[in-house]
């Protein structure tokens, strides 16, 4: 799952996914198009990741910050 904010020339990415381990990670990117910064982080599941995911979507907002749609398609692969 990736979603995308953006405000003026700042955006916020927010990924979900499984690492080849089987670890779920929330990966965070943020900038202003001359910089970016990057962090992940461990979760203990799909729900706690989903959970988080939602916490930032509550701050972003609250921020000023909108959800943009773009023209990556998500694929559930379900393995």
């Amino acid at each position: 799952m990736i979603v995308r904010w953006q405000k003026n020339n700042d955006y916020r990415i927010v990924r979900i996914y499984r690492d080849l381990v089987g670890d779920w990670v929330v990966e965070q990117c943020w900038g202003d198009g001359t910089r970016c910064h990057q962090r992940r982080t461990l979760v203990e599941s799909r729900m706690a990741a989903r959970a988080m995911m939602l916490k930032i979507n509550r701050e972003h907002r609250s921020r000023g910050f909108r959800p943009v749609t773009w023209g990556e398609e998500q694929l559930e692969l379900g393995f």
